[in-house]
């Protein structure tokens, strides 16, 4: 999370608008209204065809995409969409506190897998791979890896969510249906399934 470069006032008028978001060189700013609170935001492109004496309040996407204070990376990362390069970061009162860009993720992540080679280089080489998928009922939904949510000697290398891949960094929270790629000590390994697979893993044998 960064610190916004421009945050709008919802009185202000697009001409205005448009020449501070000009001025700030940025894709587009959060709204707010007279209280501090979020209502929307805007982009140059979005407001090019708008009247110059309109008012931002009027023409802000409320829509837009945003995330709160307290998500962590992988959270972050699936809400914002495809043809979006930031979003506004939230607390509890909808007053903006930053905002997340692609450059902000990428470096999340990056020191996330830096923090999880050194992990890796800790696992040792007696280890086998093993592939699960996350029950309704695994005791393990919604613990970040980093809260040892997986028996010790463990690593979770990555987790396939739908369509999506994500790496297995301490932030990331397991959801019922996710494919996980453990490397585990084979000692471990039937422990580690049965925690993932849940109940599923007993009544399949």
């Amino acid at each position: 999370m960064s610190p916004p470069r421009l945050v709008l006032d919802g009185g202000t008028d697009v001409a205005d608008a448009l020449a501070r978001l000009r001025e700030a060189g940025v894709p587009g700013a959060p709204v707010v209204d007279g209280e501090g609170r979020f209502i929307g935001a805007v982009s140059p492109s979005g407001l090019a065809a708008a009247a110059p004496d309109a008012i931002l309040a009027r023409r802000a996407d409320a829509g837009a995409p945003t995330v709160d204070v307290t998500a962590n990376l992988d959270e972050a990362l699936e809400a914002m969409p495809d043809e979006a390069r930031w979003l506004t970061v939230l607390d509890g009162q909808r007053r903006v506190c930053g905002i997340v860009g692609v450059p902000d993720v990428v470096h999340g992540y990056r020191m996330e897998i830096l923090a999880e080679q050194r992990r890796v280089e800790r696992v040792g080489t007696h280890v086998e791979v093993l592939d699960v998928r996350a029950a309704d009922d695994s005791p393990v939904l919604g613990k970040r890896l980093a809260d040892r949510a997986l028996p010790a000697g463990s690593l979770v290398v990555s987790v396939r969510r739908g369509d999506a891949v994500l790496p297995g960094t301490a932030a990331t929270r397991l959801r019922a249906g996710d494919l996980v790629t453990v490397l585990v000590p084979p000692e471990r390994s039937e422990s580690v399934r049965l925690l993932v697979e849940g109940d599923s893993a007993g009544g399949d044998r």
